[in-house]
C-alpha cells in the first residue's frame, strides 16, 4: 500500500532564487515518488508522515502550515509519524531574530530530528540539554549540474595563476566578507591569484580587485565553478551550507574556515581549514603544491543529492513501516 508523506514546504519549481530548503524539496519529492511514496503539500486525511522544513508559517514563501496547523493535525490522528529536518540557528546570522526557541519546541514536539551536520546536532543538544530522537544527514546537490570534468581538469597548477572562487545567495556579511575584503587588499600586488565572487554580496562590501559575477544556478553555475581551480569559503557558524558541496563535486580542493560550522564534516578530506588570512593563504599554497592528491580524494558519490535522499529513503522506511 503506498504511504503517503506531507512536506511543509512547496518547492517553487519556477524560480531559480530559491534556497538550498527548496531544492532538498524538490529533489526528495521527486526521489521519494520514484520509489512509491505520495507526496503532498496540503494537510488531508490518511497521511502517514508530516516532513516539517521549518516550524514556521509563511504563504509568501510557500510555507502554508506552521507547528501549530502540524500538532493540530497530529491530535486528531495521533498514528501520523512527523519528522523534523533542522538547517538553521542564531548564530549564523549579524543580528539575532531569536529564531531558537521556536526550532526547540519543534524538536521537543516531534518523533524524530534530523539536522543537517553533526556540528550542528551537537550545538543545540549540548546547548539545550536536548534528549530526542534524532541523527544528521548531510545535504547533496545535483550531480547534473555539479560535476567533475576530468579531461578539462587534468592541469597542472603549480607553475600557472591560481584561480580561486566561490559563490552565495546570501548577502549576509557572516557568510565571508571579512576574509574577502581582506583578500581584496592583499591583490592589490599580488599576481599569482585571481579570485571570482559569484551572487549577492553585502552593502558594505565593495572590491576593487575581486572579480564580481550575479547569481547563477544550475548547470551555469557548474561551469562557473569547473573553470576554476581551488574552492574558498570563509562562512561562519553555517549549519550545513550547499555552496561548499557544490564546489567539491565541480573537483575543486576546498579552503574553509576554523569557523565554518559543518564545514569541516564535508570537506576535511579534500580541503584545508584556516583560522585567518594569513593561514589561509599558507593552506592555499599546500594545495596547490599537492593538487592531484586532493582532488582525488573527493567523494562524489557522498557529495549527490542521491545519497542524501537515499539517507532519507531509509529514515523514513524505519520510520512509518
Amino acid at each position: 500500500m503506498t504511504k503517503t508523506i506531507f512536506i511543509n514546504l512547496k518547492p517553487n519549481k519556477e524560480s531559480s532564487s530559491n534556497g538550498g530548503g527548496n531544492y532538498f524539496v524538490m529533489n526528495l519529492d521527486k526521489y521519494l515518488s520514484q520509489n512509491k511514496f505520495k507526496i503532498v503539500y496540503e494537510l488531508q486525511d490518511n497521511i502517514d508522515l508530516i516532513f516539517m522544513i521549518d516550524p514556521r508559517k509563511n504563504p509568501a514563501f510557500n510555507k502554508n502550515y506552521g507547528l501549530e496547523d502540524i500538532m493540530d493535525y497530529k491530535k486528531n490522528n495521533p498514528n501520523v509519524k512527523i519528522i523534523y529536518r533542522v538547517n538553521e540557528n542564531d548564530i549564523k546570522r549579524e543580528k539575532s531574530i531569536n529564531i531558537e526557541p521556536i526550532l526547540v519546541k519543534t524538536m521537543k514536539s516531534v518523533d524524530y530530528v534530523v539536522f543537517v551536520s553533526e556540528w550542528l546536532k551537537n550545538y543545540f543538544v549540548d546547548k539545550y540539554k536536548l534528549n530526542i530522537k534524532c541523527c544528521s544527514i548531510i545535504n547533496g546537490c545535483n550531480s547534473n549540474d555539479f560535476y567533475y570534468d576530468k579531461d578539462k581538469h587534468n592541469k597542472n597548477i603549480k607553475n600557472k595563476k591560481i584561480k580561486l572562487v566561490t559563490h552565495h545567495h546570501s548577502s549576509n556579511y557572516l557568510k565571508g566578507f571579512h576574509i574577502y575584503n581582506e583578500i581584496d587588499k592583499l591583490l592589490e600586488n599580488n599576481n599569482e591569484i585571481e579570485f571570482t565572487y559569484i551572487g549577492n554580496y553585502h552593502k558594505d562590501y565593495k572590491p576593487k580587485n575581486i572579480k564580481l559575477l550575479p547569481s547563477a544556478n544550475g548547470k551555469e553555475l557548474g561551469d562557473l565553478l569547473r573553470s576554476h581551480d581551488i574552492y574558498l569559503t570563509a562562512t561562519q557558524y553555517e549549519p550545513g551550507a550547499m555552496h561548499y558541496v557544490e564546489g567539491l563535486s565541480c573537483g575543486l580542493p576546498v579552503l574553509y574556515s576554523i569557523n565554518g560550522g559543518g564545514a569541516h564534516e564535508v570537506c576535511k578530506t579534500a580541503g584545508e581549514e584556516y583560522n585567518d588570512i594569513k593561514s589561509m593563504f599558507s593552506k592555499l599554497n599546500e594545495i596547490k603544491n599537492n593538487y592531484d592528491q586532493y582532488v582525488s580524494q573527493i567523494d562524489y558519490n557522498y557529495l549527490s543529492s542521491k545519497r542524501c535522499c537515499e539517507d532519507y529513503f531509509k529514515l523514513i522506511n524505519n520510520i512509518i513501516l
